[in-house]
């Protein structure tokens, strides 16, 4: 069984790349962007012709998506970074063949590849996402030289577990296993 082990401790930087990739990827963040520059378009081509109330809407709105947000996930990912111990300090990836375990001094959780959605990989980092906005962040000079192996076991694992459904077997706080039957008490 093929195992990849490697340490992240993430910096705002790579929390900010995160952020702007997971934005303005998505058909919202480029709608924003469309938006932002048409109306820095048309302020630039029909500036004569408006009132200065408008030109100062216009604007705004063309700021809105192209610096003020950026500005705003910047300042997010920094106190991020310096407030939240779980993201800020190093984390211990095993990926195999059974998942993703992931451990902090003590504490040790584990995700199981039909768990995880999807995985896309940017210039310098690859995001595991477990829900649409919960990833796990690999950046690319964390992984140790393992980076595209990483990749291609994530990769496969996704693709065999694409379709599956878990068992009815569900697992408690305390992490016995007890079988649903459907019948509530």
């Amino acid at each position: 069984m093929k195992e990849i082990e490697f340490n992240i401790n993430l910096t705002a930087g790579e929390l900010y790349a995160f952020s702007m990739h997971h934005t303005y990827s998505s058909i919202s963040g480029i709608a924003g962007l469309i938006l932002s520059f048409g109306s820095l378009i048309i302020c630039a081509f029909n500036f004569k012709n408006f009132e200065s109330t408008t030109i100062i809407a216009l604007i705004v709105i063309g700021l809105l998506f192209t610096i003020v947000q950026p500005a705003m996930l910047y300042s997010k990912a920094k106190v991020q970074a310096r407030k939240n111990e779980s993201i800020s300090g190093s984390l211990h990836y095993r990926l195999s063949e059974d998942g993703i375990e992931i451990s902090q001094g003590e504490q040790t959780a584990a995700v199981k590849w039909y768990e995880v959605r999807k995985m896309k990989i940017a210039k310098n980092a690859m995001y595991v996402y477990m829900s649409p906005v919960r990833a796990f962040i690999f950046p690319k000079r964390q992984c140790n030289g393992h980076f595209d192996d990483a990749a291609a076991l994530v990769k496969d694992m996704i693709k065999k577990y694409k379709d599956y459904e878990p068992d009815e077997e569900n697992t408690t706080e305390d992490n016995s296993t007890f079988k649903t039957d459907g019948k509530e008490d």
